[in-house]
């Protein structure tokens, strides 16, 4: 391949990859709300000394202004991503051959890795990574025409 089909390849990759960006940021951050509501309900009142404490401490009130930050973010997040998948979704059902949408709606839409795919669906890994890389170069090929 020429350095102008690779640039293309690499520029479909990472145009078919957001949605497996925004999904994996969407799991990042609900384990980070988790984690806050954990916080939350484990709070306990201040106990009451004369010995000196630096800092402000974490209010309740603090925690739920973050939680509810976080909430929004996942929220805003979650529409991004059906749009996104719907997009890419769109992209590969213009494909011809059923295992290129196969294995590129496993890879970029259920954020599998290649040797889930290839368990699934009876292939080595090294065939299912020549299938993606075929169904990348056929998806160029769809897309410029």
């Amino acid at each position: 391949m020429d350095n102008e089909t690779l640039l293309e390849l690499e520029k479909t990759k990472r145009y078919m990859k957001r949605y497996r960006r925004n999904a994996a940021l969407i799991v990042r951050l609900k384990i980070k709300l988790e984690t806050l509501n954990q916080r939350i309900y484990s709070l306990r009142s201040p106990k009451l000394s004369d010995m000196p404490r630096g800092g402000e401490p974490v209010t309740v009130a603090d925690l739920v202004a973050d939680k509810t930050e976080l909430e929004e973010r996942i929220n805003k997040l979650t529409i991004k991503g059906r749009s996104i998948k719907s997009e890419i979704l769109e992209e590969i059902d213009n494909l011809d051959d059923t295992r290129y949408a196969e294995i590129l709606e496993e890879f970029f839409i259920d954020c599998k890795d290649f040797d889930i795919i290839a368990e699934e669906m009876g292939y080595t890994k090294r065939h299912v990574i020549r299938l993606y890389s075929e169904g990348l170069v056929a998806l160029m090929s769809v897309k410029s025409h």
